[in-house]
């Protein structure tokens, strides 16, 4: 079995590290969500980076790669913290900038890692098929979201 570099393994093994944290972090903020359908669509993301998490530690224990027990870098500092600091104090504008901030650094770790070369293709196409997952899942939740919001501006108007 042909080694990766150490380079790629590195970055894997972040990958791993952040998709292990997305669930708690996701349920904190749902925990915080008065709306069921948005708490569940939450939910539901935090399971499928926990199945993620699960298939890519799989994949890299096939592959030797041991990853570090340590985390690598807080997902809660990296873009939680960060987000809610920076976003103005609307309603619904929270979960809006978290949502774009995960999406956006998780597309930016699996983009990276599907420009490296790997030696058989199952990995690539698994992150590939996750990418997509996580890109989905947070449009679902930007959109449950917005939708939130607009039933309630409608039914303060009347």
């Amino acid at each position: 079995m042909e080694k990766l570099c150490k380079f790629t393994e590195d970055k894997l093994c972040t990958l791993l590290s952040f998709l292990t944290q997305l669930p708690g972090q996701l349920e904190m903020i749902a925990d915080e969500i008065d709306n069921d359908n948005l708490r569940n669509a939450l939910s539901s993301v935090a399971e499928e980076s926990t199945q993620y998490a699960m298939e890519l530690n799989a994949q890299l224990k096939r592959l030797e790669i041991l990853p570090p027990v340590p985390v690598i870098i807080n997902l809660e500092e990296q873009i939680i913290d960060h987000t809610l600091l920076n976003t103005k104090n609307v309603k619904g504008k929270e979960v809006l900038s978290i949502c774009e901030k995960s999406e956006a650094f998780f597309s930016a770790l699996y983009t990276d890692l599907l420009t490296e070369f790997f030696p058989n293709s199952t990995l690539k196409d698994m992150m590939q098929y996750q990418l997509l997952g996580i890109r989905s899942a947070f449009m679902r939740i930007r959109l449950l979201n917005s939708i939130r919001f607009n039933n309630e501006m409608k039914y303060a108007a009347f």
